[in-house]
């Protein structure tokens, strides 16, 4: 018996089909056979594996090709083919570790560009969850009662779950499958998707069911539906162009984890709408996660132009331009900028709809950093707004509740105040209700006689907007929200392009660096009332004698 060699594939639609074949007893060697197949084949059937790789070291053998040759696996991969294997009938099935030749980078990066075929293709999609637990044990209990029902009336009739249920739900949740960006492609939009853990299985029917408590329409776990779940009930909206679509799904999977930081771009390209081959030549594992996130921000350029700051809420540390989102990082980010389009569509003030830009707000040349090697400078054009005079502690939550109990303090504080500088652009006798809008950097319609009361809802907006964030003074005694790393002497910035101002630091020869591109200065002056939108060129319009350059590095 041999290692396993791959044979190459012929074409760009050709991919390998695993048939399992059957064991009467579990503890028999998993064996396999590997034949290469092609998408156009409209008698080609399998079902397609979506799983979490977990530790990627192959410690498990299984043999392929009638035992003449074998390969190794990991851990989920080979639990995943046990459970998956009939007593009597073989089942094919498409799993990527091993229908993909790994080692081959060309043949991994043309693989991921039909991903999306591979996936909608398939009979059904086989979402392989690990090994139970007792808890996961009485929730596939209620989860199988309920698929009975679904198969037998076509409805769910069931008492809504108990709180044990409820709880086990949520711990299932937590499981990696939930979390890795991969599964989003692998499941959405389908019409058939399987649940399995362990020996058992259900249809995603019924965890949907359950999820949204049989008779209501509403979560029965204190957390949002999954994403992957929520991309095979609902799928993702499209936007006007490819460009905006990636965008958006970036902001929507920001949480999803990926092994190989590059993955959080590929495994996108089937989310964005009909235009996605226009993303193919950004996958490329030859190149660098720097370099693909550099690519990424020259594709989003044309079309979203400087909008891109909004998604730098802290400086990385990658070896690439400060400019360049790190799409790793996973700081919450505004939701306005990654749904909204059109300030004129939705917010009913005149303003463009995005679309390609010129090149008068942003120009890039290549320049030689301190390291001598090429980056990236973007010339835009602007206004020093103000310079940070003073800033407050980090503010640093633990969770939501620890932001309700520390904001609630801080509202408290500001309430015995007299007065405070800032809230309005000048001192102003303290208004809490503005206050808590621009604090949370969310606008509702409160009662301002009850906006010292905090929601969960409400939690939820004053962690995003200030964990690992300051306070800060301004010189112009105007107050705003920065990141932690905000210092003295720091500058607020009005870029010309830009939907918020940056903060951004100096070097002594008047290179600069992006700090953060969603900075909040507490005011309304130049804002679209009730949003995050600053209007960044109509305010360098009216101080269009303040306007310099800036070289961004």
């Amino acid at each position: 018996m041999r290692y396993h060699r791959y044979r190459p594939l012929q074409s760009n639609d050709s991919l390998r089909i695993l048939t399992l074949h059957p064991s009467l007893k579990d503890s028999d060697p998993i064996a396999c056979t590997i034949q290469h197949a092609s998408l156009s084949d409209a008698s080609l059937e399998y079902e397609a594996l979506s799983y979490t790789w977990g530790d990627s070291n192959p410690t498990k053998k299984i043999e392929l090709n009638g035992g003449r040759e074998w390969q190794r696996v990991g851990e989920n991969c080979y639990q995943a083919l046990r459970h998956l294997r009939l007593r009597h009938e073989h089942r094919l099935v498409w799993i990527d570790a091993i229908c993909i030749n790994q080692r081959d980078m060309a043949e991994r990066a043309c693989q991921v560009r039909i991903m999306d075929k591979v996936f909608w293709r398939a009979s059904n999609v086989l979402v392989y969850l690990g090994e139970h637990t007792p808890g996961s044990r009485v929730l596939f209990n209620e989860l199988t009662a309920a698929d009975e029902l679904l198969r037998q009336t076509g409805g769910c009739d069931r008492p809504c779950p108990s709180e044990e249920i409820v709880q086990e739900l949520q711990t299932f949740y937590q499981r990696p499958w939930f979390k890795r960006v991969w599964v989003l492609q692998e499941v959405f939009s389908k019409a058939s998707v399987t649940i399995i853990c362990g020996s058992s299985s259900v249809s995603f029917d019924a965890l949907k069911e359950l999820h949204f408590g049989y008779h209501s329409n509403h979560n029965v776990t204190d957390r949002a539906w999954p994403l992957p779940l929520k991309l095979i009930y609902l799928a993702p909206e499209h936007y006007s162009t490819t460009e905006f679509c990636l965008w958006n799904r970036l902001y929507e999977s920001r949480n999803c984890l990926a092994t190989d930081s590059r993955d959080k771009i590929f495994a996108l390209k089937s989310l964005t709408g009909p235009g996605q081959s226009k993303m193919e030549h950004l996958i490329d594992y030859t190149q660098t996660a720097e370099q693909i996130f550099t690519n990424v921000a020259i594709f989003l350029l044309p079309v979203l132009g400087l909008r891109i700051f909004t998604a730098i809420h802290h400086p990385h540390k990658r070896n690439m331009p400060s400019w360049i989102p790190d799409w790793t990082q996973d700081d919450p980010l505004h939701f306005y900028y990654f749904v909204v389009e059109s300030l004129e569509d939705t917010f009913d003030r005149a303003a463009p709809k995005l679309k390609s830009q010129d090149n008068r707000n942003h120009q890039i040349r290549p320049v030689l950093n301190e390291w001598s090697s090429e980056h990236l400078e973007l010339s835009v054009t602007g206004c020093e707004y103000a310079r940070i005079e003073e800033t407050s502690k980090v503010f640093m939550f633990l969770d939501t509740n620890d932001a309700k109990n520390q904001i609630m303090a801080l509202l408290s504080f500001l309430g015995d105040s007299e007065s405070i500088s800032g809230v309005d652009g000048k001192s102003n006798n303290c208004d809490t209700h503005k206050l808590h809008s621009h604090l949370s950097r969310f606008w509702s319609n409160v009662d301002p006689s009850e906006s010292m009361s905090i929601s969960d809802e409400d939690a939820g907006h004053f962690f995003n907007s200030l964990n690992q964030c300051r306070i800060g003074v301004m010189d112009n005694k105007e107050l705003i929200i920065v990141p932690a790393c905000a210092e003295r002497e720091n500058v607020v910035c009005i870029l010309s392009g830009t939907d918020a101002p940056c903060l951004l630091r100096p070097d002594q020869f008047e290179n600069w660096t992006l700090l953060t591109g969603d900075c909040h200065i507490f005011g309304d002056s130049f804002r679209v009332p009730s949003t995050v939108f600053f209007l960044c060129d109509e305010f360098i319009e009216s101080h269009d004698n303040r306007v310099r350059d800036f070289r961004i590095r």
